[in-house]
């Protein structure tokens, strides 16, 4: 037999009341209601703040601008990011990240190469009428925009300190840079600017005794100050070389001219040259270890009793192999005498 709708209704109040005298079924109501009124209030009553999105990235749209009309692009610019301040309910600005930002640079300022200041715009992706910006950390920043040029250009060895980095009794004699010339690429503004590139070799901490192969390191020059600065800071040098400089370094000796005879001895005989001693300078890619150099061979046999004098020119002087005279003196003046 069905039951009539009042005896229905009887047993659902029955249930109900039965269900809100349980303790823990009141207590679990209380918490939702108490939430839900929580959210009510904090998304209709939230006080207005203040928050701070750092690190916003910066948006330079060239396309269809004056910028890439001219051909340029951007070499440099003094910032990529800003902070960015929000203002609304807490319950909405709390979850604002950089991603929900759009900060844009403002390009109509551009009228020619050089550094141009561009003023910046930000914006939210989803606009919403409770939130807005309140401030940024910049409000512009420079950008360098150029045509690009790539210009070659014959490096200059600077080895003006290289007599202070050789050791005691050795010489420079020469530089050789494995590579003469460097690839130079940026704006073309600046390029311009270049008049050399100089290498500056990168000596060891120890003293050098011996022909060595050193790294040099590639400055480039303007005509001013200002201009050395400027081009520094932004041109590049085109990668895929390495760049180092031979240093030919010499041994010097103080050689004594000596006399050589062939033949048979037939009396007493002196040799007498006018120079003592004879500078000359060794490379070091060669051994020599003797103190004298023979400036003049005599056959005995060409001798006559008494004084012998013989001149020498000492650029005819058969020198060992990796041996030169560095000596001021053009003649030797020799005297051989004969006593029988």
């Amino acid at each position: 037999m069905n039951n009539s709708p009042e005896k229905e209704k009887a047993k659902k109040t029955k249930s109900f009341n039965a269900l809100m005298e349980n303790n823990k079924f009141v207590f679990l109501l209380s918490l939702i209601i108490a939430f839900g009124v929580w959210v009510a209030v904090a998304m209709y009553k939230s006080p207005q703040e203040s928050f701070t999105i750092y690190n916003v990235p910066i948006q330079i749209d060239t396309e269809n601008s004056i910028v890439s009309q001219k051909g340029y692009i951007n070499f440099w610019q003094s910032d990529d990011k800003i902070d960015v301040t929000v203002n609304g309910p807490r319950y909405m600005i709390n979850t604002i990240t950089a991603d929900d930002l759009i900060v844009t640079a403002n390009l109509n300022s551009v009228d020619s190469a050089g550094i141009s200041q561009l003023n910046l715009k930000v914006e939210l992706k989803k606009n919403s009428e409770d939130v807005t910006i309140a401030s940024m950390s910049q409000t512009s920043i420079e950008v360098y925009f150029d045509a690009e040029l790539e210009k070659e250009f014959q490096i200059q060895l600077d080895d003006s300190a290289v007599n202070e980095k050789i050791a005691q009794g050795y010489k420079f004699k020469s530089a050789e840079l494995t590579v003469s010339g460097v690839t130079i690429k940026g704006p073309e503004t600046e390029i311009n600017k270049i008049v050399r590139v100089v290498a500056d070799p990168q000596y060891p901490k120890d003293l050098l005794f011996e022909t060595s192969t050193v790294p040099v390191t590639l400055s480039l020059e303007g005509e001013t100050a200002a201009d050395t600065v400027s081009v520094n800071k932004y041109v590049q040098i085109v990668e895929g070389q390495e760049y180092f400089v031979k240093l030919n370094i010499a041994r010097e000796l103080e050689l004594l001219p000596v006399v050589s005879f062939t033949g048979t001895k037939t009396g007493t005989v002196e040799t007498v040259v006018d120079v003592q001693m004879l500078n000359a300078e060794l490379d070091t890619s060669y051994e020599f270890e003797e103190n004298s150099i023979s400036v003049l061979t005599v056959d005995y046999a060409s001798l006559t009793a008494g004084e012998n004098k013989f001149t020498v020119k000492t650029e005819n002087i058969e020198l060992p192999q990796g041996i030169t005279l560095t000596d001021n003196a053009d003649t030797l003046n020799i005297v051989i005498t004969l006593t029988q």
